[in-house]
């Protein structure tokens, strides 16, 4: 019942109204608690994201192992930030690097890792400033990408970073991309979908999510 009262009329804790947020932490015991912790992530830092991304997130991180992961959009630092980096932490492997365009969101990331989780530090590069800037530096030291979450601005950049990592992104590599229905995924998502070399693995829709999808270079590739 809990689960139903929360989970179908909000994507997670920080979407909640004030009123809400108290009622949740009232019943929040109910819940199992990893379903939880889907729901609520770090209850201290905000995040954006749904549960059911979050959860399919998480999963791919853990079952995929990559060990070096970009990100598109830190935010807060408590959505889909906080679930891979929490992944890893628990492959006991891998490297996040996240950017953030606004400087102020981005050093409050930071203090909110400092303070309310420094255990998966080791695991996250904090950066500021754009994409296309800031990563083509980190790309050539890094050399590949295995995972890449995107959740930029606009069909234009949204685009255009995918063409910046895809020299990098070898075969078995994946590419997950939030607001995979909207109009900032419109020249991405045809293009994947058209591209043999892609393979969807999952899209999630409403009323579980605005649109998230997993997508992986087919491991074909390594004999091209």
């Amino acid at each position: 019942m809990t689960r139903r009262l929360f989970f179908s009329n909000a994507g997670s804790y920080h979407a909640l109204t004030p009123p809400r947020r108290m009622l949740w932490r009232l019943l929040r015991r109910a819940v199992p608690a990893q379903e939880r912790w889907f729901f609520e992530g770090q209850i201290e830092i905000p995040g954006q994201l749904w549960f059911a991304d979050r959860k399919a997130i998480y999963q791919t991180v853990k079952a995929c192992r990559p060990r070096i992961v970009f990100e598109i959009g830190t935010w807060q630092g408590g959505g889909s930030t906080l679930f891979i980096t929490q992944a890893l932490y628990e492959n006991g492997a891998g490297r996040l690097h996240t950017v953030e365009l606004d400087p102020d969101k981005q050093a409050q990331a930071v203090e909110n890792y400092r303070r309310y989780c420094p255990d998966l530090l080791p695991f996250v590069d904090f950066h500021a400033g754009s994409s296309t800037d800031v990563y083509p530096s980190v790309l050539r030291r890094e050399g590949r990408a295995d995972l890449l979450f995107l959740d930029g601005f606009g069909d234009e950049q949204s685009l255009a970073e995918f063409e910046m990592f895809a020299p990098y992104l070898k075969a078995g590599a994946i590419v997950i991309a939030h607001d995979w229905f909207d109009v900032k995924m419109s020249l991405l998502r045809p293009l994947l979908e058209a591209d043999l070399s892609w393979q969807i693995k999952q899209i999630l829709k409403l009323p579980h999510s605005v649109g998230l999808a997993i997508v992986q270079k087919n491991q074909s590739d390594l004999q091209r």
